[in-house]
């Protein structure tokens, strides 16, 4: 489960290639709350039963609304208005996968500690409907600082965290891409402000804070498809930009049995399990 984030990013990506509409060129005039219940829609529709309560929903809308704003990138050659939130995510120091996502069919390695990667998440999107899923979407998965995203190049270092980013791009009904290179600097800084977010099911206690994110770098996408790949690449250009986010600093931890939660998992995402399998 060492790209635990990266996971998650696809499995969110391939909700919205559900039913998505015709291309955005922009994220039209929708408030923070539309633009988010958009976004909890397409969320909503992947987990069935699986999806947050109606309060924990609500808890997290009324935590990301107040610091939703809009972020301007270039995608191939063309500036693009996108709604944007960050969100960080720490752990305990001497959080090991091993012990916290437990899977009883691959028991771990004696002495092997793997420390939770890619903590940093940017989400990029376009919607024109609160009531339908996002048009566009863009998904980041990094580390604070510099990451690179060319899994051809990178090396494999679990010990010093050092592993390639992870990106998804998702425009119509059928497009995703994949990331294939690029490098993103990120830098992450908490406020005095707390905020109210439902703890993910392997925190056991953890605090919420709103806090500042700086991005700058660029991103080039591969296509992927079930049905064959093409040639096609899109290119993603974050300029030096500043946008507001979420803070999850987790305090304890507690183990999380996976055999359940990924069968539940894969029987609601055949896209995304097929992509994870390919690569």
């Amino acid at each position: 489960m060492r790209h635990r984030n990266a996971s998650a990013v696809l499995a969110l990506a391939t909700v919205f290639l559900a039913a998505c509409g015709s291309d955005s060129t922009g994220p039209g005039s929708l408030d923070s709350r539309a633009a988010l219940q958009s976004l909890a829609l397409g969320l909503s529709q992947f987990l069935g039963a699986e999806s947050p309560t109606t309060a924990e929903a609500n808890a997290t809308l009324s935590a990301i609304a107040p610091v939703l704003h809009q972020a301007t990138v270039t995608i191939d050659g063309s500036s693009q208005s996108m709604y944007a939130i960050g969100f960080r995510q720490t752990f305990p120091d001497g959080t090991c996968e091993e012990t916290l996502f437990i899977d009883p069919l691959f028991p771990p390695q004696p002495g092997v500690c793997t420390p939770p990667a890619l903590e940093v998440e940017l989400l990029l999107w376009q919607s024109h409907s609160a009531s339908e899923p996002p048009d566009r979407l863009i998904l980041v998965s990094a580390e604070v600082g510099t990451t690179n995203f060319d899994v051809g190049t990178t090396t494999f270092d679990v010990s010093s965290q050092n592993l390639p980013g992870d990106a998804f791009y998702a425009e119509g009904q059928e497009k995703i891409f994949i990331s294939e290179s690029g490098t993103l600097s990120s830098s992450v800084v908490a406020s005095n402000q707390t905020c109210s977010l439902p703890l993910p099911p392997y925190a056991k206690s953890g605090t919420c804070s709103y806090a500042r994110f700086t991005e700058q770098g660029s991103i080039v996408f591969s296509d992927f498809s079930l049905n064959g790949t093409s040639n096609r690449t899109v290119n993603l250009v974050i300029p030096s930009i500043t946008l507001d986010g979420l803070w999850l600093a987790i305090t304890e931890v507690k183990p999380l049995p996976l055999v359940a939660s990924v069968a539940a998992t894969l029987r609601n995402m055949p896209r995304a399990s097929a992509t994870l399998s390919g690569r």
